[in-house]
């Protein structure tokens, strides 16, 4: 493209086969427009972690003010004073008296009644409310992700439909949205162009290209270097470090570097590089605009997942119905601590993304994280807090608050979201 007849925020290196999203350039901008102050969008993204957590070690310290952090999220401290902890919120749930998990996750982000006899919730959740606002100015409306390869057919928890219970995204008619498990395939629907139907042999060829996607456009890459500042000449090979690394490390399942990987095998991460490389992809698409909502389900219904690597073996389910079981009780610890750590890290690598306007990609996203049950938290919201609510105010209150800070109009949201929720800005 000819820089001097105009610009575009973002740009795209490649030809008709490849493409790879760029970072905002200010060199790249014209003169007359770099005293203007940029903008960055704002971005959404939406976090479930199942099963619940162990509430002695959760919660924050009792009242509203200035926020002291649970045992468990002690590795949140550093980013302190970008987080709103908001406790006493409920929400809707099941039809029936069995089946919390399924109610749980089904009204985690819609804040509407999970019926037993239904395949869809009777509305939108919150991330595609924003979508709605914002999704239009990105190449992808929304990205829907999972840490655990998921399932829609059958039943589930108590007999509830599991198209219900693995899934937290739902689109306007409440129909579940498909989340990506393999990481690949989320890395090329984000960079390289995504065919769900593609053929055994379309997705070889597929591969090859996304084995050498640095390598087709390093000429374009090293041309355009040449009309960068050295600020910005620093963040292109930042930028194309990144892609290249998460690309080798999807590539090798998170073998060692000194080990020969065996035969390549798709989406076959270990749990700890799988959460990293989410949250590098989820990082990446924000930056580079790819888009500007994202869904992470860490886990399905019911979650059955070993933490075995890091000493607390057998099911988390199972682990989560402790009873009065000390040693159950002492590994669920251990898996949320875990689980808060890996948030942790996600924040962080978003902190450290430089965005357009010379903040952060972290200072223009909202964050929203929680559980399905809990034994089994941008937009203008004052954070740093903790923030109790004695009166017990819906969660549909909090995603009218979060829907209207992304522009939207609607006044209510799903089934007890009738006015916004207090506190938010202090």
């Amino acid at each position: 493209m000819s820089m001097n007849k105009g610009f575009s925020r973002r740009l795209l290196l490649g030809g008709a086969a490849v493409g790879v999203a760029l970072p905002f350039f200010e060199s790249l901008v014209p003169r007359e427009a770099r005293g203007q102050a940029a903008t960055a969008p704002k971005r959404f993204l939406s976090y479930m972690a199942p099963n619940g957590f162990d509430m002695e070690d959760f919660r924050a310290a009792p009242g509203t003010g200035p926020l002291t952090l649970g045992k468990m999220m002690s590795s949140l401290e550093p980013l302190k004073n970008q987080l709103l902890v908001l406790t006493g919120l409920q929400n809707t749930k099941q039809d029936r008296p069995m089946g919390d998990h399924a109610g749980g996750i089904g009204s985690f982000a819609t804040n509407r009644t999970v019926i037993y006899t239904s395949q869809k919730m009777g509305g939108p959740s919150i991330d595609q409310v924003v979508a709605d606002q914002v999704g239009s100015k990105t190449k992808l409306k929304s990205l829907e992700l999972s840490g655990e390869e998921g399932f829609s057919d059958g039943s589930c928890d108590s007999g509830y439909p599991c198209a219900i219970g693995n899934h937290i995204a739902f689109d306007a008619t409440g129909t579940p949205l498909p989340k990506l498990f393999d990481t690949a395939a989320i890395f090329d629907r984000l960079f390289m162009g995504f065919d769900a139907g593609a053929s055994a042999a379309d997705a070889a060829r597929r591969a090859k290209y996304r084995k050498s996607v640095l390598d087709n456009v390093l000429g374009q890459a090293t041309t355009l270097s040449g009309k960068l500042n050295a600020t910005d000449k620093l963040k292109l090979d930042e930028y194309l470090n990144a892609v290249r690394s998460v690309e080798m490390r999807i590539d090798v399942g998170g073998a060692n570097a000194s080990c020969v990987p065996p035969k390549r095998t798709e989406g076959k991460l270990d749990d700890v590089t799988r959460h990293s490389v989410l949250a590098e992809l989820i990082g990446l698409a924000f930056q580079c605009n790819v888009t500007s909502v994202a869904s992470l389900m860490w886990g399905n219904m019911t979650s059955n997942r070993n933490y075995a690597f890091i000493g607390a073996s057998g099911g988390h389910h199972d682990i989560s119905h402790y009873g009065e079981d000390a040693a159950k009780i002492a590994k669920l610890k251990v898996i949320g601590k875990w689980e808060m750590d890996q948030i942790a890290a996600m924040l962080t690598k978003l902190k450290s993304l430089p965005d357009s306007d010379g903040r952060t990609v972290l200072d223009n996203t909202l964050v929203f994280i929680s559980s399905d049950i809990s034994d089994g938290d941008g937009a203008g919201f004052s954070m740093g807090r903790h923030v109790e609510y004695p009166e017990k105010p819906h969660f549909g209150q909090l995603f009218l608050s979060i829907a209207n800070a992304f522009g939207s109009p609607i006044t209510t949201f799903g089934e007890q979201g009738m006015a916004a929720l207090g506190g938010l800005t202090a």
